[in-house]
């Protein structure tokens, strides 16, 4: 969901459920989205309702669930009670190591290719009319993007600036032990960095394309 200025409001996972539709969002975002689609809907009928259900992650199989939207080797997710939920730590560290990064924290204000939208599955670029459409669709016809959110391994968990030498590249998002996600200048990539004086090593996620870091030399 971007706001009028192309910029990311939260980021959706929406599916049918019977009649229903569920849309899944931050839970820190949870009553700005509401109001949100009820300034939007176009038919007084359709009713927005908030769910007390929880997001729940499975690497199984199981009754209910279905593969992540985004990248599915991230795992499965399906929507239960709260009584279901168990400690996410292995989510979040496995979506750092996946190279994705989710919700308003991590991603709000955003530019939808600044977050990889483009390849996981955020953004339309046929779809027609829509809130922020004007940015997006002028990044994408030029072309050149010079920053993306990547994962990185580190010894510690660190936060602050992604330093290359005395030069600032880019900034962490989030991090855990021994990994986390930055958003980072493309030109950085496979030089020495660090955060808070402690190296870190950026690294390319699976689902990103060899050719995201040719077009940004291409670009500068």
């Amino acid at each position: 969901l971007l706001n009028t200025k192309g910029r990311i409001v939260d980021d959706l996972i929406i599916s049918k459920d019977n009649g229903d539709v569920l849309v899944e969002c931050s839970a820190s975002n949870r009553e700005k989205l509401k109001a949100l689609l009820e300034k939007y809907r176009m038919r007084k009928s359709v009713n927005v309702v908030e769910s007390h259900n929880h997001v729940l992650f499975s690497v199984d199989e199981v009754r209910g669930s279905f593969p992540d939207p985004r990248f599915p080797p991230l795992g499965r997710r399906l929507y239960g009670d709260e009584t279901e939920a168990k400690d996410t730590g292995m989510y979040h560290e496995r979506r750092m190591e996946c190279g994705v990064a989710e919700g308003c924290e991590e991603l709000g204000e955003l530019l939808p290719f600044h977050a990889n939208g483009d390849f996981l599955k955020m953004v339309s670029l046929d779809k027609g009319c829509y809130i922020g459409q004007e940015l997006t669709a002028r990044t994408a016809n030029t072309g050149v993007i010079r920053r993306r959110i990547l994962p990185f391994t580190c010894e510690k968990k660190v936060k602050g600036l992604v330093m290359q030498g005395d030069k600032k590249v880019g900034e962490v998002i989030s991090c855990g032990a021994a990994r986390g996600l930055a958003l980072m200048s493309l030109s950085a990539f496979g030089q020495p960095l660090q955060v808070e004086g402690s190296p870190i090593v950026a690294y390319k996620p699976a689902w990103m394309p060899e050719a995201v870091f040719k077009k940004s030399k291409e670009g500068s």
